[in-house]
């Protein structure tokens, strides 16, 4: 079955097979990271609103189960932290959901960066916590592992610092396991285009393709790689996430969102070598992915760091 007939075919089961699709969403991934994972469409069905469609491509099997991205879908419109899922159909991974309209605005990095958005960000992720758990449940410790197994069976060829990177992650998963974690439905992904902005800085998460129960440090941690840098305002952001500038939590989420550059390296590099879709600039993306990670794991904080968790 093509993309457009199971589409078509699950907008058939509301009723709306004869919605006009639009074009697929052109896939980008740098320097924006949208409609990679997904071919993505608005369906107009007549008199009635607007649709969000989306089906994931086929080259992202390995990474994504529909029926776990279902589920936190599922949950995270219920309690309005998403755009509501109308329906899906696992089997053919695909996924409709209410529109935004054109008031909502992909996420970018110096809009989220401001503190009244950034509050609400970490709002939004703070709420999803509150859900019933989740079914997926590996750790970006386990997911690493697992898209070193794909590299190696698919022959990807990766660079010489992926290795002592993933060393240091490794370091970090024993001391993690060592002092604890408590796991919470987590979002799970810091790209700032899986962030929709609304009138008066309201916020939508989308993109629930890595959800999953984690360390709520890594969702902070996934956040303050992709929008803040510094220090002084990550620690700010740790406060308004969490109500204390804490030192230990700050460690925490510095190393995850290292962990999380290398979870999303491999990711790239891999579907560089093996994904049919070379306009996807899927290479330059996990060598960026990779240079932040190792900025952190390479970096002169890593130990004292590590000390802290």
């Amino acid at each position: 079955m093509d993309s457009d007939e199971a589409i078509h075919t699950t907008l058939g089961q509301i009723g709306c097979e004869q919605a006009a699709l639009s074009s697929p969403l052109p896939g980008v991934v740098s320097p924006i990271h949208r409609a990679v994972e997904n071919r993505c469409h608005i369906a107009t069905p007549a008199g009635r609103a607007p649709l969000f469609v989306k089906q994931l491509h086929a080259d992202m099997r390995d990474f994504v189960a529909p029926a776990h991205v279902i589920e936190a879908s599922r949950k995270a419109g219920d309690i309005g932290v998403a755009p509501r899922l109308v329906h899906a159909d696992a089997g053919v991974a695909v996924l409709v959901f209410e529109a935004l309209d054109a008031a909502w605005q992909w996420g970018r990095i110096d809009v989220l960066r401001r503190p009244p958005v950034l509050e609400k960000l970490l709002a939004a992720k703070r709420a999803f916590r509150s859900v019933a758990p989740l079914a997926e449940k590996r750790s970006v410790f386990e997911l690493i592992d697992a898209y070193r197994r794909i590299a190696k069976a698919s022959a990807t060829i990766l660079p010489d610092r992926v290795a002592p990177a993933a060393a240091a992650v490794a370091r970090f998963a024993s001391a993690i396991a060592a002092s604890g974690v408590d796991p919470a439905p987590c979002h799970a992904d810091g790209v700032s285009s899986n962030v929709m902005v609304g009138p008066h800085d309201e916020i939508r998460l989308v993109d629930f393709e890595w959800a999953r129960q984690a360390d709520p440090a890594h969702d902070l941690g996934a956040v303050l790689a992709e929008l803040l840098p510094f220090d002084g305002d990550a620690l700010l952001a740790v406060e308004i996430a969490t109500g204390t500038p804490d030192a230990r939590i700050f460690a925490r989420a510095r190393l995850y969102g290292a962990a999380d550059d290398l979870m999303w390296a491999l990711w790239g590099f891999i579907s560089a070598s093996r994904s049919l879709r070379r306009q996807v600039e899927f290479f330059k993306y996990a060598e960026w992915r990779l240079l932040r990670a190792c900025t952190i794991l390479e970096g002169p904080r890593f130990e004292t760091w590590l000390a802290r968790v």
